[in-house]
């Protein structure tokens, strides 16, 4: 929706401007189905072209129409920043209420007259008219969680990924707060809403509180927008359904709104890299990263990123000025100003990188002395030589007289020969299931379990097979 527009209004296909009244008729709400309708969105935003989307300013969903002149959804993509070093969460709520429409629609006087004298609307009326127009209203909040390291970005995500795409419960609102104070996460809350009206502003350091006022701010707007909603959908139709002409030059507009379309999405891409180098260049967030030694000049790469920007603003211009001789960014300016070699600006492979700060590792705790180790798939005859050794001398001596052949087992001798000592001298009975002599035959089963300490004046059964 943007100011200026009103049913009949006509609207310019590519820069989405409102012109002169193109299309009159009778303005009907819908016979049937005029109830309310709402949905609600919590999910995690990668880059700004998927925000442009959840906004309804995309370049797949618009289509061409305005995405280079000023609205108030662009304007706060840009605000929110996103980029990939980040987490972005987006959580939205809209209602719609009451839906208005041209039925019947004619041309207005003033485009039947010109029409009449076989001139062209497009320069007075654009291509398209608002045939309708919904009320409600919508609310956009948007955090983007700084983190000090790919792993704390990973907890707070694991903590959100249990509540996209559902209503956001108190439970998960604590799971969500406890991980970004535990990852020590920087926060930043951006808000855009049409209709209703809210009095909290997220505005805090902490951002748990900052999270818990976005909530609050979104409940406050939802309990108002009925009471207070605005126009903010728009319903576009070409001049034909009024019994007007269709746009001429079809092969030349769609070839414009595939350039349009190319030269959003390029900007937002550039917009997500600048982002990245300008918070990589941030003296807050500096010492998060790793630098490569032949790593890239990041002055000279956030020039050139934004002057790809430029570009692609000025190839958007040309094409909307210039129907019939648009071109993508990259072949503007090779075309009309002669720079042959002319390409965008990519992150190249060595770009810093964010760190990876692992945590400390604790090493196990010991296990006990009469802790049962895993001895099925164990071969029978050392094993077994070695208990009965352990059952009648000491450790040393029984390692030396099995000795070799206790290569053949996956265990430490020692700690076996340790173990074997100390339940046998605890009075331990060995109660050996088999023939461990027979060659090639192994221990397939065992009481207690692996890891189970053995209890003193207690039976340790080995099977063998």
């Amino acid at each position: 929706m943007r100011d200026g527009y009103d049913i009949g209004i006509g609207v310019s296909m590519a820069s989405g401007s409102p012109m002169a009244l193109g299309a009159t008729g009778m303005v009907t709400p819908p016979q049937v189905g005029g109830g309310e309708t709402g949905s609600f969105t919590f999910r995690r935003i990668e880059t700004t072209q998927e925000l442009e989307s959840e906004l309804g300013v995309g370049a797949d969903i618009s289509a061409g129409i305005g995405l280079f002149s000023g609205s108030a959804s662009l304007d706060f993509s840009k605000r929110c920043r996103v980029q990939s070093s980040s987490l972005t969460v987006m959580v939205s709520n809209s209602r719609a209420f009451a839906f208005k429409q041209m039925d019947s629609p004619e041309l207005s006087k003033a485009a039947s007259d010109l029409k009449k004298q076989g001139k062209p609307l497009e320069e007075q009326f654009g291509e398209y008219f608002v045939r309708g127009i919904g009320t409600g209203g919508r609310f956009f909040g948007v955090v983007r969680i700084d983190t000090k390291s790919v792993q704390s970005k990973m907890s707070v995500n694991a903590a959100l990924e249990g509540s996209y795409g559902v209503t956001v419960s108190a439970e998960v609102r604590i799971s969500i707060s406890e991980a970004m104070r535990n990852a020590e996460a920087r926060a930043e809350a951006f808000i855009l809403h049409d209709g209703g009206t809210f009095t909290t502003q997220p505005r805090s350091g902490d951002p748990v509180t900052l999270l818990s006022d976005l909530y609050d701010a979104m409940d406050e707007w939802t309990k108002s927008v009925k009471d207070s909603p605005r126009a903010y959908t728009a319903s576009l139709a070409p001049y034909a359904i009024a019994l007007g002409p269709t746009p001429p030059n079809i092969a030349d507009i769609e070839k414009q709104r595939r350039v349009l379309i190319r030269c959003a999405k390029l900007r937002s891409q550039s917009i997500d890299m600048l982002n990245l180098v300008d918070y990589v260049l941030d003296i807050r967030h500096t010492d998060e990263f790793e630098f490569a030694p032949d790593g890239p000049d990041l002055q000279v790469l956030r020039a050139a990123l934004a002057g790809d920007l430029d570009v692609i603003e000025e190839a958007a211009s040309f094409a909307i000025e210039n129907l019939k001789e648009a071109r993508d960014p990259e072949v503007y300016m090779r075309d009309i100003h002669g720079k042959a070699d002319f390409r965008l600006t990519g992150l190249p492979a060595n770009m810093p990188r964010q760190k990876e700060i692992l945590p400390p590792v604790t090493p196990p705790p010991p296990a006990a002395p009469n802790a049962m180790p895993n001895l099925v798939g164990q071969l029978a005859e050392p094993a077994i030589s070695l208990l009965a050794c352990i059952n009648m001398e000491g450790v040393d001596h029984c390692l030396n007289f099995v000795g070799a052949r206790l290569d053949a087992l996956g265990l430490d001798r020692r700690e076996l020969g340790n173990f074997f000592f100390t339940v046998l001298r605890s009075g331990v009975i060995p109660d050996v299931r088999g023939d461990a002599s027979r060659p090639g035959s192994r221990i397939t089963s065992q009481s207690p379990a692996p890891g189970t300490p053995v209890q003193p004046m207690t039976t340790m059964t080995l099977v063998v097979t």
